[in-house]
């Protein structure tokens, strides 16, 4: 049968009363399930990842308005690069309004936000079907049954059963709290565009573009999954003339991308791109990859015309589409171990949710052919096992969510002897060690962070290098030093065998033993002591040592030495730095004729030197790090300071742009309610 299919959207609306009823019972189910995440400040997980998403919002509360660089993790980043930074306002607002630690603000919004998701969920479906009892059901089943598990056997292993709540377990043991903020903003987001789409009020517009901003700025995947679901909503429900709606979410797209252009930044774009293709896996693009992605879309196309002849209702359209998607990133990583995007199995949260709806909405479409008994009884039978489900995934949670006293994490412990006896020193803090270090003090790290935000690629390298020792043979302990000295570390943690650090990274964690200063051992846990000439991250060498070519490996010193000698030769005179809050600096150092000042921080464009009133030469070696050469002889003064340089300056033109962009069109939209509302009196 050819023609248009139903529109689902001229569907009258249900009764706001059962609408709430139904929303309030499926927050009672979810905080059910996460009430005693509610209650952790510190979870017991320690190779969560979620220790970097305490750190940036502690910092951020305790230095506010100081977001310019971060200094913490990598040898130094633009702040923005350091993570998208949506949930981590919250949490430092959160933080700073309530007076709870950082720890505990975090683990509360985040259980906030997940028992939010499910009712997310019901409102998108109810806005695009109108069926109040089929979206009640779907959300339902979301907030209890994970079809990732149940699909894909390694999500069921990793997560003890195919019926335990995969989405849960990826919050609280692996830490997924900014993919998990995205994803409950996803189905907002659809239903504002939605609204933007097919009405005329400026007000959804405007909504529309404030909370595709706050997707893309919760997490990287909602990059990629909010223009899937637009182009999903776009086929399902076209509009005359076709290009309408399209240039329409275009426009609200480009105005909410410029508005947000400071914080994803062209920097933070570089680094994602640089490192996505080769971060918890190697996803670099294969002809098979191609091939995939081809029949992908084709599958996609296939579907739409299918459904669009046999005149499927228009929300049912859009359900198969959005889980179609998700769920063929998926499932041909799993089938076959092809990605067709980086990370493919990190898909699995956007497949649970638009799986399920279209599974659950598909069911309602054969249902509604069939007798009122038929649907009865199934209906019962579906109902029961939910009502089974949810006291499963009560239990299951109760089990999963469990809390520790910090003292009792190795990370803690060495976090705090370093804050103690070494304040300020950077270190190489290792493991699991290196997400949680920064909770606990604002000492900088050779490592930390996330590495698919990486802005000095050369980093991944040296962290290889020095846990792996491949190829290094006796010499393991020797390059390990060498690039812990390239890179300002005047400490290193290493976890032994008996250490509870979660990863223990070394394969080899007993070479410094008589080669390095002994600081501190605890139960397994060893903290190393780098040998140097200065504490400081700044250093006078001859201009002749600047590293010029940047090594092919880890055991490709050669280029480097130089430069390492220069830092523990006594002919050159000392240098102190010292940090003036997070993105500026103070430099003492007396500089002669054929030398320069190399500092063991990343450089960025943006990086500006001022000495007596005029200002210096900033660049960057081939290590990363930046070079100074200044124009004084004898002793000088370095002012030195990031500001983002001419990219900082463009985005947030950008975004004042966009923001007066969306204010004269509000004002333009109001005024011609008020006149449509006086015509019409």
């Amino acid at each position: 049968m050819n023609g248009e299919p139903a529109k689902s959207l001229d569907t009258p609306r249900p009764g706001r009363l059962p609408v709430l009823l139904c929303a309030l019972s499926l927050l009672v189910v979810n905080i059910a399930i996460a009430a005693t995440l509610f209650g952790v400040e510190y979870s017991a997980y320690n190779g969560s990842i979620e220790g970097t998403f305490i750190a940036i919002p502690r910092i951020m509360a305790k230095y506010p308005g100081q977001w310019s660089w971060w200094p913490f993790w990598n040898v130094g980043m633009p702040f923005e690069v350091a993570y998208l930074p949506f949930t981590h306002w919250i949490v430092a607002a959160f933080t700073l309004l309530s007076g709870l630690s950082a720890a505990r603000s975090f683990h509360i919004v985040t259980a906030a936000i997940y028992v939010c998701t499910a009712v997310c969920g019901f409102w998108m479906a109810l806005e695009l079907s109108r069926r109040l009892m089929v979206s009640w059901m779907a959300a339902l089943a979301y907030s209890c049954v994970s079809v990732s598990s149940l699909m894909v056997p390694i999500f069921a292993s990793d997560g003890g059963g195919a019926l335990n709540l995969r989405r849960l377990q990826v919050l609280v043991f692996y830490g997924e709290s900014p993919h998990t903020t995205g994803l409950a903003l996803l189905p907002v987001a659809i239903v504002c565009f939605s609204r933007a789409l097919t009405t005329r009020e400026v007000k959804w517009k405007i909504l529309a573009g404030v909370l595709a901003a706050c997707v893309v700025l919760s997490n990287a995947f909602g990059i990629v999954i909010l223009p899937v679901a637009l182009l999903c909503w776009l086929m399902a429900f076209p509009g005359r003339p076709w290009w309408n709606r399209p240039l329409t979410a275009a426009a609200i797209g480009i105005v909410s991308y410029a508005w947000i252009s400071p914080w994803l930044s062209p920097a933070m774009i570089r680094a994602i791109r640089a490192n996505s293709f080769t971060t918890a896996g190697d996803f670099r693009y294969k002809t098979a990859s191609w091939v995939a992605l081809a029949t992908i879309g084709a599958g996609f196309l296939l579907l739409w015309f299918a459904m669009r002849r046999y005149q499927a209702s228009s929300h049912l359209q859009f359900f198969a589409l959005f889980g179609y998607v998700p769920t063929a990133i998926v499932m041909t990583w799993s089938l076959w171990d092809i990605a067709v995007l980086p990370q493919p199995h990190r898909y699995e949260l956007e497949m649970d949710l638009a799986l399920l709806l279209a599974i659950v909405f598909a069911g309602a479409a054969i249902l509604d052919r069939c007798p009122a008994r038929v649907r009865i009884a199934v209906v019962a039978v579906a109902g029961a096992g939910l009502a089974l489900q949810i006291v499963h995934s009560v239990v299951y949670a109760r089990n999963l969510i469990r809390s520790v006293e910090p003292g009792q994490l190795s990370e803690y412990r060495i976090a705090k002897w370093l804050d103690q006896n070494r304040p300020g020193d950077r270190a190489f803090v290792s493991g699991s060690g290196s997400f949680l270090y920064n909770v606990f003090t604002d000492n900088p790290q050779v490592t930390g962070g996330h590495n698919q935000h990486t802005v000095n690629t050369f980093i991944p390298i040296v962290g290889y290098t020095v846990y792996t020792g491949m190829n290094a043979g006796d010499r393991d302990a020797e390059y390990s030093i060498f690039w812990l000295k390239a890179f300002g570390a005047h400490a290193i943690s290493v976890p032994g065998p008996e250490s509870s650090d979660y990863f223990k990274p070394f394969v080899h964690p007993h070479k410094f033993d008589g080669v390095l200063p002994l600081l501190w051992r605890d139960r397994g846990d060893a903290i190393y002591e780098v040998p140097s000439r200065s504490p400081s991250l700044a250093h006078v060498i001859p201009a002749s040592a600047i590293v010029t070519r940047t090594p092919i490996h880890g055991l490709d010193i050669a280029p480097v030495e130089p430069y390492v000698a220069a830092l523990d030769d006594p002919t050159y005179p000392l240098a102190t730095f010292q940090w003036k809050g997070m993105s500026e600096a103070e430099i003492r150092a007396t500089v002669d004729r054929g030398q320069v000042i190399a500092v063991q921080v990343t450089y960025e464009p943006g990086w500006e030197a001022w000495a007596n009133g005029r200002r210096q030469t900033v660049r960057g070696d081939a290590l990363g790090q930046m070079v100074i050469e200044t124009e004084c002889s004898g002793p000088c003064e370095i002012s030195l300071r990031y500001t983002g340089g001419k990219e900082r300056v463009v985005t947030r033109a950008m975004s004042l742009t966009a923001l007066l962009v969306a204010i004269a069109f509000g004002w333009r939209g109001r005024r011609r309610g008020v006149s449509s509302d006086l015509a019409a009196g």
